[in-house]
C-alpha cells in the first residue's frame, strides 16, 4: 500500500468541534482505501509523533545555545 494523503485539521464545529480529526487514503494495485480518523485516533499519531517532536526541539535548543555561546565569546573577546 502507498500513502497518498494524511490530513488532520481541528473541527471548527460540530459534535468534534475543538478536536482533532481527519482522513488517511492508501492504494494500491487493487484500489483505494481511505480511513476516517476520529479524535482518538489522532490523538494516538501525535503520541507517535511527540517523541520526535521533542527530540527536534531539543536538539534546536542545543544548537541555537551553542550558536549564542559562540557569539558570546565573539563579542567578549572584540571588546
Amino acid at each position: 500500500m502507498n500513502l497518498l494523503k494524511l490530513e488532520i485539521e481541528r473541527q471548527l464545529w460540530g459534535t468534534d468541534k475543538g478536536q482533532y480529526v481527519g482522513k488517511i487514503q492508501f492504494d494500491n494495485e487493487l484500489g483505494l482505501v481511505a480511513i476516517k480518523l476520529t479524535p482518538e485516533k489522532c490523538d494516538e499519531l501525535f503520541r507517535v509523533c511527540a517523541d520526535g517532536i521533542v527530540d527536534t526541539a531539543k536538539l534546536a535548543a542545543k544548537e541555537l545555545t551553542c550558536t549564542i555561546i559562540e557569539h558570546q565569546k565573539c563579542l567578549e573577546e572584540s571588546a
